[in-house]
């Protein structure tokens, strides 16, 4: 399946004399512009794009390149269940050389058997796995017209081998961080037989397409990459449909009745197990702060004085879309990025060590009619950013991917008409 982007159309009708699709370089002064007269229509075109020029096209022929496990290593899948596995290196991604395999299993949730079948490979040692399965497939198949899953490896509490994670929300299919809603513990890849959650269901509600609640047990990868030692998973039972993974608890993985809690109430299922103690972000009054637990007592790490809607996150940083300053919640230090504005942002994603990072903002009117995006480069190291507007910038269902960390990969229209859409990649510094 080529991925369409369903944003907007590559033909715009301009309502006053001129629509400007980038911003100012303050370089030279020169807005970039396409412009015509009243009631005129205006094609816009990929290859006359600002934006374009700074863009690497890496998926050519239709490719969205989403990270495994491994480092290096990444898939691309599609709704008809083609999995793929590629090696990235020196700005290319090429097939992978690994023995590919598959084998189908039985996932047991909601009372619902859902035949899965798994493509895989032995990675040096890692066992990278993914399987898609859709109504298409096999109509007898009740309540689930979707599932993703992925083959993990455990985190370290859960101890050696494997568990298989499983999605039921079509709407993620194209993220990278996905937010898994069944997790079956000692999985073996290869094996055929069924498997089921080992988490007492039984006060489980049921939702509104008659599967059970998909915030009664919560999985992401970045959470399973942050858990230290412990047998941890997210839960947002206790909490509204509204305030799915906004909310959640951490809790001890067991067939326990009420499974014990050692986190309440944190904030966007952000959670890191180290040896400095438990972090996480929690409430504070009108505003929110972010807190260390060690050996039962609590300390405030960083707090701020701005409700969380003020700020985007990404990784272990915050950053308010008012002041601009970013927060390393971990750590405390701050940095102001200067001459950008984010007051419009939804998407924030920053690299490893805080260094560059991009903004985005989701389909807008930004006057006369004509429906756009914006997206803004950011780097500390310089201080200086790089803006664009223009429509076609990205699709919205789709996350930034680090490739490195001065190249950050996004998914975009490859032609006028909106599809296919491909990753493509922009490097800081070019």
């Amino acid at each position: 399946m080529k991925k369409t982007l369903p944003i907007i159309m590559a033909t715009v009708m301009v309502a006053s004399l001129l629509v400007f699709f980038a911003v100012k370089s303050k370089k030279t002064n020169k807005d970039y512009e396409i412009s015509a007269p009243i009631g005129e229509k205006v094609e816009f075109l990929l290859e006359n794009s600002i934006y374009t020029k700074k863009l690497t096209v890496a998926g050519e022929n239709g490719e969205i390149f989403l990270p495994t496990d491994k480092e290096g290593l990444y898939y691309t899948a599609t709704l008809e269940n083609e999995i793929k596995f590629w090696n990235y290196a020196s700005g290319k991604f090429t097939p992978a050389s690994y023995e590919t395999k598959k084998t189908t299993v039985s996932v047991n949730s909601s009372g619902v058997s859902v035949p899965v079948t798994l493509t895989f490979i032995d990675a040096d040692g890692l066992t990278v796995g993914y399987g898609v399965f859709t109504s298409n497939m096999n109509a007898s198949v009740e309540v689930y017209s979707y599932a993703f899953c992925k083959i993990a490896k455990n985190p370290a509490g859960y101890g050696d081998g494997y568990m298989l994670l499983c999605d039921f929300n079509k709407e993620s299919f194209w993220k990278a961080d996905k937010i898994y809603s069944e997790i079956f513990t000692n999985f073996v890849p290869g094996s055929t037989s069924s498997v089921s959650c080992g988490l007492n269901q039984n006060t489980r509600l049921v939702d509104k397409n008659g599967g059970l609640k998909q915030s009664w047990s919560m999985m992401t990868d970045e959470f399973m990459k942050n858990t230290g030692g412990e047998k941890l998973f997210l839960s947002s039972r206790y909490y509204t449909a509204e305030e799915y993974a906004e909310r959640a608890d951490v809790m001890v993985y067991s067939s326990a009745y009420r499974p014990s809690i050692i986190a309440k109430d944190i904030i966007d299922c952000w959670f890191v197990s180290d040896d400095e103690g438990f972090h996480y972000m929690i409430k504070d009054g009108e505003n929110f702060k972010s807190v260390t637990v060690k050996d039962g007592a609590v300390y405030d790490a960083v707090k701020f004085d701005s409700p969380r809607s003020s700020y985007l996150r990404s990784g272990n940083y915050v950053v308010n879309k008012d002041t601009n300053v970013m927060t390393n919640l971990m750590t405390g230090d701050k940095v102001t990025l200067k001459d950008i504005s984010i007051r419009s942002a939804s998407r924030f994603s920053v690299n490893a060590d805080g260094t560059n990072m991009v903004f985005a903002s989701d389909t807008d009117d930004i006057g006369n009619g004509t429906p756009s995006q914006a997206i803004t480069y950011y780097s500390t190291e310089s201080g200086k950013g790089e803006s664009f507007v223009e429509p076609l910038i990205r699709s919205e269902e789709s996350d930034f991917v680090w490739v490195d960390g001065n190249s950050v990969m996004s998914v975009r229209a490859l032609t006028n008409e909106g599809t296919p859409c491909g990753s493509v990649i922009y490097t800081f510094g070019n």
